[in-house]
């Protein structure tokens, strides 16, 4: 089961909130880095959707951002991060 915690973050009108965070494992950070190499050679674009989200009728489409240093997708109800390299 992934680690729990609270994530910080800015709504659009630029107000402090609190929203649940999820730490990514290490392996699953790894996938992730992997997956999205393979997107870009073959020039295809991901679409991730919460099922959290889903299921309770919002907006269910995430914001992804992998670099090689960090990860963060962001939905509606979470934040799910990871920092650090997985080289």
């Amino acid at each position: 089961m992934p680690e729990k915690t609270q994530s910080f973050i800015l709504t659009p009108d630029g107000n402090p909130a609190t929203i649940e965070g999820i730490l990514i494992d290490p392996k699953d950070a790894q996938l992730l880095r992997q997956y999205k190499t393979f997107l870009a050679k073959y020039h295809l674009r991901e679409a991730l959707y919460c099922q959290d989200c889903w299921n309770g009728q919002r907006h269910d489409g995430c914001e992804a951002h992998v670099t090689t240093t960090q990860i963060v997708i962001k939905c509606r109800c979470k934040l799910r991060t990871y920092s650090g390299s997985t080289l």
